[in-house]
């Protein structure tokens, strides 16, 4: 299966029906051309890429400079250290889990495939505490955190709006039983310096994965502080998220961070998302994957950095319209470099599990708006709407046409 590599689109082996290759740039200065770089030697080893490499660039002219690169042994050059991270959307289990019944046996790739799988946790993983004073609020009990794991998940972001539903009781049991199952949990802790800590993982190969997350969605009372409990908060403590980006960056091979952001139902980013993204990317991170807006965003290319700016309902209540579209991000790493990544467009069945697509009205939505043609599915303005900040991924207004 072919690789939507970070360079020009032409490039990308088209033979593949099910996966979306997606290449597109958010900045006219920033050049996509990436050449894989090697070890620098003496000047008089200096040569041109392989064949296959000019042939790619022959559609950009001006890159003809950029193709150069230094011949060296294979004494002097690490050998490649591919890995792989699959992502996915919002997951909530509390209706499945009760029942016992297993969300993720249709996903394709299978997440377990991966080195690396991350999720964002859409609720509590608890049986305790009192309920949020707010209009939705989600848990499942503690079995939850053994079907993620049975799912191949390593990594849940607990960075959402809620998390916190059934305060600190609630958190206190999500965390342990992800601590005691061996799932990374990063955006969510009993006190500031927990939620805005880096969660480390270091893959078989060596390279170390720093997992940043934080919302910028926080009801009242959810933002974590010096004694208190609660998410890492992306929308009046953002000096902090920025921190905490760099501080994974110096020390770690990649950075990966989770951001709840967005408004619900609206597939484009608006500009307070691209603003917080570039200001992420600057700070050190690799690849950013959004959560919250409970419908697919596009995937855009950024500073050789990747940004999803939303992954959809992953594991969701069953929906049938466009906030039943998802699917799998996978990205391609060769040690802390993006090599490419594909898309695997799910849509979600009779369970709220998401199942993979080849064809179809859908699947040729889920394309449009992965690859940044999004305008024409927002939902029609109306007077009347209002936007709840735990909503199951619908308004209080009509459904709109696209649903």
């Amino acid at each position: 299966m072919g690789l939507g590599l970070l360079v020009p689109s032409g490039c990308a082996d088209p033979e593949p029906e099910r996966a979306i290759f997606v290449v597109r740039e958010t900045t006219a200065t920033h050049n996509p051309q990436y050449v894989p770089q090697t070890s620098p030697t003496s000047d008089s080893t200096s040569s041109t890429v392989d064949a296959s490499t000019q042939q790619e660039d022959e559609t950009s002219p001006s890159t003809t400079e950029q193709v150069t690169t230094t011949a060296t042994t294979a004494a002097t050059v690490d050998p490649p250290r591919i890995w792989t991270l699959l992502a996915g959307g919002d997951v909530l289990l509390d209706r499945t889990e009760p029942e016992g019944i297993d969300p993720f046996t249709k996903v394709q790739p299978d997440l377990a495939s991966a080195d690396v799988a991350i999720v964002n946790l859409e609720m509590a993983i608890t049986e305790r505490g009192e309920p949020y004073d707010k209009e939705y609020v989600f848990r499942a009990p503690g079995s939850a955190a053994l079907t993620l794991v049975g799912a191949g998940i390593d990594v849940v972001s607990l960075a959402n709006n809620h998390v916190f539903d059934f305060g600190r009781e609630g958190l206190e049991d999500t965390i342990s039983v992800l601590d005691e199952v061996g799932i990374l949990r990063p955006g969510a802790g009993l006190n500031n310096a927990e939620a805005y800590a880096p969660r480390i993982l270091t893959l078989d190969n060596g390279v170390r994965v720093a997992f940043v997350s934080a919302t910028a969605v926080v009801p009242g009372g959810f933002a974590s502080g010096a004694d208190r409990p609660g998410v890492a908060d992306a929308k009046w403590a953002t000096p902090r998220v920025l921190a905490a980006v760099r501080a994974a960056a110096a020390g770690n091979d990649v950075v990966v961070v989770s951001l709840h952001w967005g408004v619900e139902r609206e597939p484009c980013p608006n500009e307070e998302q691209r603003t917080l993204a570039q200001q992420i990317i600057e700070a050190g991170a690799d690849l950013i994957l959004g959560h919250h807006p409970h419908v697919l965003q596009p995937i855009e290319t950024f500073d050789r950095s990747v940004i999803a700016y939303s992954l959809g309902n992953f594991a969701w209540h069953p929906r049938y319209g466009i906030t039943g579209d998802t699917g799998v991000l996978e990205v391609v790493f060769d040690g802390s470099r993006i090599e490419g990544y594909r898309f695997y467009p799910h849509v979600l069945n009779y369970i709220g599990g998401a199942s993979p697509i080849a064809s179809g009205d859908r699947y040729d939505r889920i394309t449009d708006i992965v690859e940044g043609r999004c305008e024409q599915y927002a939902p029609e303005p109306t007077p009347t709407t209002e936007v709840s900040t735990g909503s199951e991924g619908v308004t209080t207004a009509p459904p709109a046409r696209t649903d």
